[in-house]
């Protein structure tokens, strides 16, 4: 990780190749790799709820215009898009809207590197509606894996056929469930109920815990507390039918209603921090270079293709709602694939939804448009920047 920081590429990578060198594919060190996972498994929880500690729905008043319409629009589009392209290749309509839910969100993580590493006045009038935008995706990540378990379901399972290419899938038949759309929508309405009760009840009963934080104590208890809010709040929306992903998301929202939301990210985040890189070293263990070598080729064709369908999506939504600078830039910073994608695929691959071919080929393509994206970045940036040059002398 470490030496991914000093060339300028995310740690994640770092991460991800001490699981490949750790795992079965090479030195196979790790003697139990399910325990490794369910460590990593807080990681993705406590990722969460650092997301909803960021989430103020103050902040979205000024730039909410191109949050909301723009977030939406553009993972509705991409969505469509790639489903669409599946059906070409006889994927289920199910597998592919997973597939392309995966491959829809842009990278939290990076482009607040971005921004952080250039202070350019162009860049930070950006800000704000790129961090909306941002934020917004990272709220509809926890929701989608909340609904992941019903998706799974109500889906036919699509199995890669030992003899075909990767690129040629068939579908299995399965048995559907009894639950029908009805049922679906009576969870969905519950669940929604569910944290709006336990959001404005725990906000007014967890106050005294949460303004404990302001007192002087040991590093221990200023640790658990916050770490005992999110998991109560998340068994008990866990006991109502609610996943714990979006508890998780709930319970860094109410902490941050109270404005406790900074004091809070500060205490967790080391935890934070070494529980997400367990979650992404694990990953590595199910990363096989040899089968990401022979599928080499489709792999830079699907990054290419997925970093300029989001850029062309990202270009389209934003022409009314950003001059044409800006959107340029914007669409060059969400044109990478989100590091949730690796848990989204991780989610998805224990559901059943996708096998291990498809969970291997996720990963590869998300890492790709991930070391590709500073690139586009840079780039979009100067082209932008000679163009602003030039606009005096045009006129």
């Amino acid at each position: 990780s470490g030496r991914c920081h000093g060339w300028h590429v995310p740690t994640i990578f770092g991460q991800i190749l001490a699981g490949v060198i750790l795992g079965p594919s090479c030195l196979n060190l790790i003697l139990d790799p399910v325990q490794t996972e369910t460590v990593g498994e807080l990681g993705v929880f406590l990722i969460l709820f650092s997301c909803g500690l960021e989430f103020s729905p103050t902040s979205f008043v000024k730039v909410w215009r191109v949050s909301v319409c723009g977030s939406l629009s553009i993972i509705t589009l991409i969505t469509v898009v790639f489903t669409a392209c599946g059906s070409v290749f006889h994927i289920s309509v199910y597998q592919s809207i997973f597939v392309a839910l995966c491959l829809s969100f842009s990278s939290t993580a990076l482009v607040i590197k971005f921004l952080n590493d250039d202070t350019g006045e162009d860049v930070m009038d950006l800000r704000n509606s790129m961090m909306g935008m941002l934020v917004l995706q990272d709220v509809e990540v926890s929701l989608i894996m909340g609904c992941l378990p019903l998706l799974a379901q109500h889906a036919p399972h699509n199995m890669l056929h030992s003899h075909a290419p990767v690129r040629k899938l068939h579908s299995i038949p399965r048995q559907d469930t009894e639950g029908d759309r009805g049922t679906v929508l009576f969870v969905l309405l519950f669940g929604i109920l569910s944290i709006l009760i336990v959001g404005v009840v725990g906000r007014r009963f967890l106050g005294p815990m949460v303004r404990m934080l302001h007192r002087p104590s040991t590093s221990e208890v200023n640790t658990l507390l916050p770490l005992s809010l999110c998991f109560g709040v998340t068994l008990l929306l866990a006991h109502l039918g609610v996943s714990m992903e979006v508890g998780c998301f709930v319970a860094g929202v109410i902490i941050k209603s109270m404005n406790k939301g900074e004091q809070t990210q500060h205490v967790i985040e080391p935890v934070r921090d070494v529980m997400s890189v367990v979650f992404f070293t694990t990953i590595g263990l199910h990363v096989y270079p040899l089968f990401v070598w022979s599928q080499i080729t489709l792999i830079i064709l699907l990054t290419l293709f997925v970093v300029s369908i989001k850029y062309l999506v990202c270009l389209l939504v934003l022409k009314p709602l950003t001059s044409e600078l800006q959107r340029s830039v914007i669409s060059a910073g969400l044109a990478q694939v989100s590091e949730f994608s690796f848990v989204l695929a991780s989610r998805g691959r224990k559901l059943q939804l996708i096998n291990r071919e498809v969970y291997l080929i996720i990963l590869s393509v998300t890492a790709a448009s991930l070391i590709l994206s500073p690139v586009i970045w840079k780039t979009s940036l100067i082209h932008t920047r000679n163009k602003k040059l030039e606009m005096p002398h045009v006129s």
